[in-house]
């Protein structure tokens, strides 16, 4: 249920700074104080999995061999967020505050 959760408030998050994204280092500096890199790591790959969520890798322009990873929200993932479209029992929305 906890990662349940997490999807969640991930999904939320990416719907409140669409239609930019956000690079991997912040999504993981904004949740790890609460949740594991590996499960902040395995939610992002779930919504990917599930296209609530866009990866994107760039080359990285300064390091070689690096890449620059970001994660974008698309229009199933805000039709999720916003209740429009059936629920989802693998993703938990956060209520409105």
């Amino acid at each position: 249920m906890k990662n349940c959760i997490l999807r969640g408030k991930i999904l939320k998050l990416l719907s409140e700074v669409y239609p930019n994204g956000l690079e991997r280092i912040n999504l993981i500096s904004i949740y790890y104080q609460t949740d594991k890199v590996d499960d902040i790591e395995k939610s992002l790959e779930y919504l990917c999995d599930k296209k609530y969520v866009l990866k994107k890798e760039l080359p990285h322009p300064l390091k070689e061999n690096e890449k620059i990873i970001s994660y974008k929200i698309l229009p199933l993932g805000i039709d999720l967020t916003e209740g429009t479209i059936e629920k989802d029992p693998g993703v938990v929305i956060p209520a409105e505050a």
